[in-house]
Formats: C-alpha cells, structure tokens, sequence
C-alpha cells in the first residue's frame, strides 16, 4: 500500500508541473520602477492591466551539449535547443514592484 501512495505522488509531480511563469523572490520586490528601469534599462514588452504594469524583460539562451575536442575557431554548430527567459516585474498604480515572475519557452 505505501509502494502504491509512494508511485501516485511520484507522478503527480512529474505530471502535475506547473506551466507558465513560476514566481521567484527579486532584489527588486519592494523598490520603484524607476529604479529597475535604471537597472535594466527600458523593457521590451510593457502590458498594462486595471491599474498594474508589467514589464516584461526577454533573453535568448541556446544549449549546444557539452564541449567538444574540436580546437578549430571556425566549426559552427548549431544548438541542440533555444530557450527564450522572459523576466516579468509587476508594479503597482503606486509605482512599486510586487511581484516577479520568470517564463521560459522552449523555442523550436
């Protein structure tokens, strides 16, 4: 019976993964948008809600496996996959952050 309980938890959590943003604590929580803005400059993508804004920040990382043996600068090798980071900073009608969120998306 535990054996059992013990194999329906393990795939809950394999299974039941939160998709979307995952929210994460920031230096930034607590602080103005004027001070992140001098941080991190200008965001790419600004959503405005009732009366909230989200500054959403995007990056692209790219996964080319390990490291090869090859020594030769000019070998191009395309990554085994691309994932694009968006950094979400949500603030208040008051002008203050109160929430961060990151979403990463597999890009194909």
């Amino acid at each position: 019976m535990k054996q059992c309980f013990a194999v329906i938890f393990a795939l809950n959590l394999l299974f039941c993964t939160q998709k979307g943003p995952k929210t994460y604590l920031s230096p930034f929580i607590g602080k103005s948008k004027t001070d992140l803005i001098r941080a991190k400059g200008i965001a790419k993508e600004i959503k405005i809600f009732d009366k909230t804004e989200a500054y959403i920040y995007k990056t692209k990382e790219a996964y080319f496996g390990r490291k090869t043996n090859s020594n030769n600068p000019d070998t191009l090798a395309s990554p085994k996959k691309v994932i694009e980071i968006e950094h979400i900073y949500y603030i208040n009608a008051n002008g203050i952050i109160y929430k961060y969120q990151v979403w990463k998306k597999k890009i194909k």
